[in-house]
């Protein structure tokens, strides 16, 4: 296995532990340079993935566990569905396995796969963690803490929770109380459709159900990326900008457009390519915004022109634009 090049500042960095299935919904498509590792223990789908992103240098699989403890081994449990593989044996009495999923938690085997911890692993091959994905069924607290030297570099995390006793062992309040309490993260938002699991057909005007889990989206406060100083601000604020809008968080890239235009950062000669994957991004959500409001439409004009320097393009400007609509 070739190890993939330690990133410059201007590629954003992606750590994903729970690989299973591919890179993850919110990173494909990404229109700028990207350093993506996963981690994915389970040896026949470590083989298909690393089959799969044969020829995509910016995509690499590594066929072992992160948690916390460095150099070390774990046990794997194997379930009916394959999506439910990982450390943590899943529950039968729980509501998810025992009512919605039944049999589909079913421990058919286990097996023991090579573990170590993100910051054992960067400190050996390089590379950074701008963003953490991390969906090991309940096994996710074990990652953050063996993951301290790259929480205190990190921008987001996009972290799967479980609210109810799926799985043995953890709960979504000590992931809370990691992020918020222990690594002061900001929690932004819940990733899920608004309504829990229904439990049965008697469901009626939109309110049902339990929430078992979903994932949620921490980020990092701005102070500690002001800190950074200079260009590593700069990049930063840029990465967690794009962040914010691809996953459900427009508002939150304004204020983060705010402070890179505070520190006095702008364009050079060469522009970064995420910097303009920013714009390309920010200028298709003010053009969805426009059927909202006009009003609110022209406020993203302003803005795109006092962020970015130039005039945002028209709608037929959008329509017409091999950039903007490749389709």
């Amino acid at each position: 296995m070739t190890e993939p090049v330690a990133p410059d500042l201007w590629t954003t960095a992606v750590m994903d532990a729970g690989g299973r299935y591919g890179i993850h919904p919110s990173w494909r498509g990404y229109e700028a340079p990207i350093d993506y590792r996963m981690f994915e223990p389970e040896p026949v789908e470590a083989a298909r993935l690393t089959r799969k992103y044969e020829g995509h240098p910016d995509i690499a699989v590594m066929p072992f566990a992160l948690g916390a403890v460095p150099d070390t081994t774990i046990d794997l449990f194997i379930t009916a569905h394959h999506g439910y593989i990982g450390a943590t044996p899943p529950n039968p009495a729980s509501l998810w396995f025992g009512e919605v999923r039944p049999e589909e938690g079913t421990v058919q085997g286990s097996i023991t796969v090579p573990a170590t911890t993100l910051d054992a692993y960067i400190d050996a091959n390089g590379g950074r963690a701008d963003f953490l994905k991390i969906d090991v069924e309940s096994h996710e607290l074990r990652v953050l803490e063996g993951a301290g030297r790259a929480l205190d570099r990190a921008l987001g995390v996009r972290v799967e929770l479980q609210f109810d006793d799926s799985f043995v062992g953890q709960t979504a309040s000590s992931i809370f109380h990691h992020m918020i309490d222990e690594r002061d993260f900001r929690l932004m938002r819940f990733d899920y459709d608004g309504k829990g699991q229904a439990l049965s057909y008697l469901t009626v005007d939109g309110n049902y159900g339990t929430l078992c889990g979903c994932d949620a989206l921490f980020v990092r406060k701005f102070p500690s990326i002001e800190a950074w100083g200079g260009e590593e601000t700069a990049a930063g604020l840029v990465k967690l900008a794009v962040f914010a809008l691809r996953n459900g968080m427009p508002d939150f890239s304004v204020v983060c457009l705010n402070r890179l235009h505070a520190t006095g950062w702008r364009v050079g000669d060469e522009e970064p390519e995420v910097h303009r994957y920013l714009r390309k991004l920010f200028i298709l959500a003010a053009a969805r915004l426009r059927l909202q409001s006009w009003d609110l439409y022209d406020l993203a004009v302003d803005d795109y022109r006092r962020f970015f320097g130039m005039q945002m393009p028209t709608r037929h400007e959008i329509y017409e634009s091999e950039w903007l609509n490749p389709n």
